[in-house]
């Protein structure tokens, strides 16, 4: 159920666990060919990112997607059976926070879907998360100027399933870039190394 509080107010603030991930697309057969995904079926592919995530996120802890939660099939609208297997799939992920940034596959405006997470934002931008004096701006599009780029802020993504360019401090969160094993990272230890490499500066199109 979303939260009262910002999510930029609640990371700034929280002395729990935060892990981050991207682009489950759950239910996406096409994934497996797509993107490269070593699995014998799709029931198969979400089993093993379910349990995943469930192996390094305790209930407990704070898991930020970086949207494409769940893939449906046909077209664009979605119906009953859609959320209901949204419904489905969250029920399976132990962790009761879960926030969702929007992704293009995430349906917008419909509470029976933005209902099974904390919140559900199209960006966020906070300072002060982890410990972490530099901006992190989340978003699930990978950006070339995001807010406090030439200063050191950091950018978390997702959309690109691991074929994005490297730019120093911007990392894609996403199940498939090859990096981060299929798994939700640590948003402590992730930004840690992040912040290890110079700020790019302002890049002149």
């Amino acid at each position: 159920m979303p939260t009262a509080k910002p999510l930029a107010q609640v990371l700034a603030k929280t002395e729990r666990r935060v892990f981050v991930t991207a682009d489950s697309h759950f239910g996406h057969a096409d994934a497996m060919q797509w993107y490269g995904r070593q699995y014998p079926s799709v029931d198969a592919m979400d089993a093993a990112l379910l349990e995943g995530i469930n192996a390094r996120v305790d209930a407990q802890d704070i898991l930020l997607h970086l949207g494409d939660f769940m893939v449906k099939g046909g077209g664009r609208k979605w119906e009953r059976d859609d959320f209901k297997r949204a419904h489905e799939y969250r029920d399976r992920i132990h962790c009761k926070r879960v926030h969702l940034i929007q992704g293009n596959h995430d349906p917008r405006g419909e509470e029976k879907f933005d209902l099974l997470f904390a919140s559900v934002d199209e960006i966020v931008s906070v300072k002060g998360v982890q410990g972490i004096e530099e901006r992190v701006v989340l978003f699930h599009y990978p950006l070339e100027q995001w807010q406090g780029r030439p200063t050191g802020a950091m950018h978390l993504h997702g959309h690109v399933h691991g074929f994005g360019t490297d730019v120093a401090r911007r990392h894609d969160c996403g199940v498939d870039q090859k990096d981060n094993g299929c798994t939700p990272l640590c948003l402590n230890e992730l930004l840690k190394r992040m912040r290890a490499t110079p700020p790019s500066g302002f890049v002149r199109a």
